[in-house]
């Protein structure tokens, strides 16, 4: 079966070929910011996308910075990420020597034989020693100075996720957050011949940075909504599974299973479900076994760890005034399959944070749609996954 857990790529990587090509397509001449929840298949995606343009014989660094809370640790993750590349290691350290002088016998031995995970070591500690709060603007210069170099087809490629989750450990932390992103942005405008960009995080990226304020340092990426599985393709996909598994598929197991889902069709969600499902029943599903799965499972314990995110995102990325009036809307929107309205929402904010400041509510609003909590439907305000709110609905009512 399909991993329910985890980036996939390769013969896992299901049924996304036109937002790869798409992807493709843009990346010819812009730098990218995937916008999506998390659990969209955001990572899946950057890492496919990824192992297509290796493949094309393109050089395609990826990075992972979602625990990064500096700019100089930033760096040295660039660095290291670099430094993986093994079949080029050499070419990138001999273009470091120079700026690198502490390093420059580790190079020579790098130079002489084919480096394994003990040299690696050396070299992030090297980095360590070598990049500070003072310098990172300068040693960051000279690190993608030197990844230009690595390969002669250009232009290079940078996939950086949970970029996002990045900015906001730094401004959490008072680690300069604003001057990384003039500095990030400075270094994409100097190397658009030579490096392209492909950024993503599971958190709104505007709403990070809006309080620094940041968003001019990130309105020339291109941005890409990462969308869910159409009905079609969830149906789909739930049948390779049973495929897979070597188990009899009837279309109307898989319209149940869709069903108790719901839109948006969340691809993790999706996976994690059917693996549920086909764990607890084996080859004798009804729908009875199904529902029952569903909400004993799902909604149940073993399930708690998928949807504990959402919860607690509220109270890692909103100042507490606004996750209370937050938590307050969410609490009475999940009641009602329709939602709320509007106005009703307004008078829950305008009693948790004792202000009738119409910005700072639509702002709160704009928040909540980016982060997959809600979605507009007229004049009234309801979830957006029908799978969250009936989580919702159990444990905060």
């Amino acid at each position: 079966m399909l991993p329910a857990s985890g980036p996939v790529m390769g013969k896992d990587f299901f049924n996304r070929e036109e937002e790869i090509k798409d992807l493709l397509r843009l990346l010819e001449r812009e730098n990218i910011v995937l916008i999506s929840p998390r659990r969209y298949g955001k990572t899946s995606l950057m890492r496919e996308l990824g192992r297509r343009l290796s493949e094309r014989g393109q050089l395609c660094l990826f990075l992972d910075v979602m625990h990064i809370d500096a700019p100089e640790d930033f760096v040295i993750e660039l660095a290291t990420a670099a430094f993986d590349v093994t079949n080029v290691r050499k070419k990138f350290a001999k273009s470091l020597k120079g700026a690198f002088i502490r390093l420059s016998t580790l190079f020579d031995e790098i130079e002489a034989t084919v480096a394994g995970t003990g040299i690696k070591v050396k070299f992030r500690k090297g980095l360590n020693d070598e990049i500070g709060k003072d310098n990172w603007t300068e040693k960051g210069k000279n690190i993608f100075d030197a990844i230009k170099s690595m390969s002669n087809e250009k232009p290079i490629y940078v996939v950086i996720d949970e970029l996002s989750e990045c900015i906001n450990n730094m401004i959490k932390r008072k680690k300069n957050a604003k001057k990384f992103l003039q500095w990030f942005r400075s270094i994409r405008q100097q190397t658009i011949q030579d490096l392209r960009f492909v950024v993503g995080g599971s958190v709104s990226f505007d709403r990070v940075v809006r309080g620094i304020p940041g968003l001019p340092l990130i309105n020339d990426f291109k941005r890409v909504c990462v969308e869910c599985f159409s009905r079609e393709d969830a149906l789909k996909f739930i049948e390779k599974g049973f495929i897979e598994e070597e188990i009899e598929y009837r279309e109307e197991i898989g319209v149940k299973i869709v069903e108790c889902i719901g839109e948006p069709y969340v691809p993790f969600f999706t996976a994690i479900f059917l693996r549920m499902t086909l764990q607890e029943a084996g080859a004798h599903i009804t729908k009875e076994i199904i529902e029952e799965a569903y909400n004993s499972k799902l909604l149940g314990a073993q399930g708690k760890g998928y949807f504990e995110h959402y919860k607690e995102r509220l109270r890692i990325y909103y100042d507490e005034i606004m996750a209370k009036a937050a938590k307050w809307i969410l609490k009475k929107a999940c009641v009602d399959d329709r939602g709320i309205p509007k106005q009703l929402a307004f008078n829950l904010f305008r009693e948790a944070t004792g202000t009738v400041d119409e910005e700072r509510f639509v702002d709160l609003l704009y928040d909540l749609e980016n982060d997959f909590y809600i979605k507009f439907d007229g004049e009234n305000i309801r979830f957006q996954s029908k799978v969250l709110r009936d989580w919702w609905r159990l444990y905060h009512v």
